[in-house]
């Protein structure tokens, strides 16, 4: 453009040039033709000849002709041109724009192509990073899973070695009951043994009671006949004699003595024994403390209620064992008050049999 702007200016100054030339050589030949009249008049009046020069009007025509030619020529010649250059310039205008247009064209197809790289580019970012997120989720999972899959093995081993455990106890448990009722059933046996010895002992007690009772009433009525026999050959006297009468007095005290003694001791190991046999009735592994002792301090209501248990002395695993038997023991109530009097306080020896 700036180029073509120059050529132009170039153009008009020189078709002012040559205009104003022009303008001179005719300013000068119509000059020239005022002198030659001049010296052509001021020859005649002073009769002087004056040397002047003669212009012919016809070359003065033609000149002038030549010069409006030569003016048309260059009038058409600065036309053709200024024609030309704005051919040119239009053209060139046109190439310009066309260049232009084509230059936007290749400037907009290279921001869209920048644009959809830069679209791509983010795309392949964005593809990129869901990629990353995609494989850093997958890894996340992947460790979830293998975390669960751990806790679930180690869920399956536990309850693996709990069942085992279970079994196991199930099994111990079993066997356990199985030897408890075992023992149970020898306990009972013997409970039962032990109790029909302690029937056939409290039978053999009321057999030597009765025994002892006859025995004190036969010895009772032959002191009384003794006395009486004395007391008729005294002739009354010796019957109402003090001595006489506080041996009598002295021998049914003996005699009472005895038979209330008896009585009571029968009963009192009879009971004794009963409280043995409830306690063995409930112990259960007699076999593990055979040939120990275990001394317990029991104290009961007169209706046999266990107030309290406790272990005094002897094997201690043996009186763990015997006072969780006494306390699941059914105690007899006692035959009587005089018994309750000296069982309720009492220490026992116990052996498991």
């Amino acid at each position: 453009m700036g180029k073509q702007k120059e050529r132009k200016d170039k153009l008009n100054r020189s078709v002012i040039t040559s205009v104003v030339l022009h303008l001179l050589l005719i300013a000068l030949l119509i000059w020239g033709s005022f002198v030659t009249k001049s010296g052509l008049t001021g020859g005649g009046e002073g009769g002087q000849v004056i040397d002047a020069i003669m212009v012919d009007p016809n070359a003065m025509v033609e000149n002038f002709n030549q010069q409006q030619q030569q003016q048309a020529n260059a009038k058409q010649a600065q036309a053709q041109r200024e024609k030309k250059a704005k051919q040119q310039e239009e053209e060139l205008r046109q190439k310009e724009l066309r260049e232009q247009e084509r230059l936007k064209a290749i400037e907009e197809e290279r921001l869209k192509t920048e644009q959809k790289v830069e679209e791509q580019k983010k795309q392949a970012e964005e593809q990129q990073k869901q990629a990353q997120e995609a494989v850093k989720k997958a890894k996340e999972e992947q460790k979830l899973a293998e975390e669960a899959a751990a806790k679930a093995q180690a869920e399956k081993e536990k309850v693996i070695k709990e069942q085992a455990l279970a079994k196991k106890q199930a099994d111990e448990k079993a066997a356990a009951q199985k030897v408890a009722e075992e023992e149970k059933a020898k306990a009972e046996k013997a409970a039962q043994e032990k109790a029909a010895k302690a029937e056939a002992a409290k039978a053999e007690a009321a057999k030597a009671e009765k025994a002892a009772k006859e025995k004190a009433a036969k010895e009772k009525a032959a002191a009384k006949k003794q006395a009486s026999e004395v007391d008729d050959l005294l002739g009354g006297l010796a019957s109402n004699a003090p001595g006489t009468e506080s041996g009598g007095a002295s021998a049914a005290g003996q005699g009472g003595g005895k038979k209330s003694g008896t009585n009571s001791d029968g009963d009192m190991n009879g009971y004794i024994a009963q409280v043995r046999l409830a306690i063995q009735a409930k112990f259960y592994n007699a076999d593990m403390y055979r040939g120990k002792t275990c001394t317990l301090e029991i104290n009961i209501t007169e209706k046999g209620t266990l107030i309290s248990v406790k272990a005094v002395g002897g094997d201690d695993g043996l009186c763990q064992a015997a006072l969780a038997a006494a306390n699941q023991a059914r105690i007899p109530a006692p035959p009587s008050k005089s018994v309750w009097q000296q069982f309720k306080n009492t220490k026992l020896d116990f052996k498991p049999e």
